[in-house]
């Protein structure tokens, strides 16, 4: 033995212990090169499921990133945008869950951040309640601007009488209640036409209307059919919220915050579960409610 192998402690690795010949061993036998990739799965099902699930991650981080967006007030005037896109990741979120085995490997939404570590709070409210933040919340028509409105028709009253006693009086050169147009040249404007104008009353797309009017019957008709699953009504009940929205631009009116309610019920219903007898009556109800309260908005 050479002189430094009795200096070394007992409890030292030997210089020629068989830890390299056990690594080379090892690898030999490996059933795959070291080099390769080693997959996450075996077959075309379990990849597809991964892929959903991942999916389902990046919704979720999407719509917390939306949500926070808008709560912070950085989109601007691109409030549509948001909701479109709120919409749509909503809808592919719910396409994906229709699979059964996504489902029962998903479980449920706070079980799953729970399981990948996701801190999305505004995200997971989102998608609880259905619909984006733009349509479920309300907006009551502001006193303000109908005080302008009111104080532009006086003013405009105002100048329609001085042109009257001018007129009456041959003052002012003639001109009366010409107005100069885009092309700078004065033209006779109406009082009436005018005063319909600043008259404050909002002007409502026809087509808008028709399909507003379109999707009350058609969640009428539907839960009339006993339909009574979330997978029936929350579509039919969420375009018609959505189509309420680009009539009236979310401004409130009676029965409104029923449909909210409805919503977020349906959202929340198990894929197993459907409405009792009792509750589609109310949900008829409501909804008849809320078409005559739509429909007196727009008068």
């Amino acid at each position: 033995m050479e002189p430094y192998e009795q200096q070394l402690p007992s409890y030292a690795p030997s210089p020629y212990g068989s830890a390299r010949s056990i690594s080379i061993n090892l690898i030999n036998q490996s059933k795959r090169p070291l080099d390769t990739e080693i997959p996450l799965y075996e077959t075309n099902k379990e990849r597809d499921k991964y892929e959903s699930l991942s999916e389902l991650y990046s919704i979720i981080i999407a719509i917390n990133c939306l949500e926070k967006s808008y709560v912070k007030d950085t989109l601007g005037n691109n409030l549509n945008d948001y909701t479109n896109a709120i919409i749509r990741l909503l809808n592919q979120y719910n396409v994906i869950l229709k699979d059964d085995d996504i489902r029962s490997e998903f479980k449920n939404l706070e079980g799953f951040c729970t399981r990948f570590n996701i801190d999305c709070p505004l995200a997971k409210k989102r998608i609880q309640v259905g619909i984006p933040a733009t349509i479920e919340h309300a907006v009551s028509m502001s006193t303000n601007n109908s005080n302008d409105v009111n104080q532009s028709t006086s003013s405009f009253n105002d100048m329609n009488r001085n042109g009257d006693a001018r007129d009456n009086t041959g003052s002012n050169n003639g001109v009366g209640n010409n107005f100069p147009n885009s092309n700078g040249d004065l033209v006779q404007l109406e009082r009436s036409t005018a005063g319909k104008h600043l008259s404050g009353s909002p002007r409502y797309s026809a087509r808008a209307v028709a399909e507003a009017t379109g999707s009350f019957i058609t969640v009428m008709d539907a839960v009339k059919l006993n339909y009574r699953t979330k997978e029936q009504l929350h579509p039919l009940l969420s375009d018609l919220v959505t189509s309420i929205n680009r009539v009236l631009n979310g401004f409130e009116f009676e029965g409104r915050s029923k449909l909210i309610n409805w919503l977020i019920k349906l959202n929340n219903l198990d894929i197993n579960e459907s409405l009792s007898d009792d509750e589609s009556r109310e949900f008829l109800f409501d909804l008849d409610n809320a078409y005559k309260g739509f429909y007196t908005k727009l008068e």
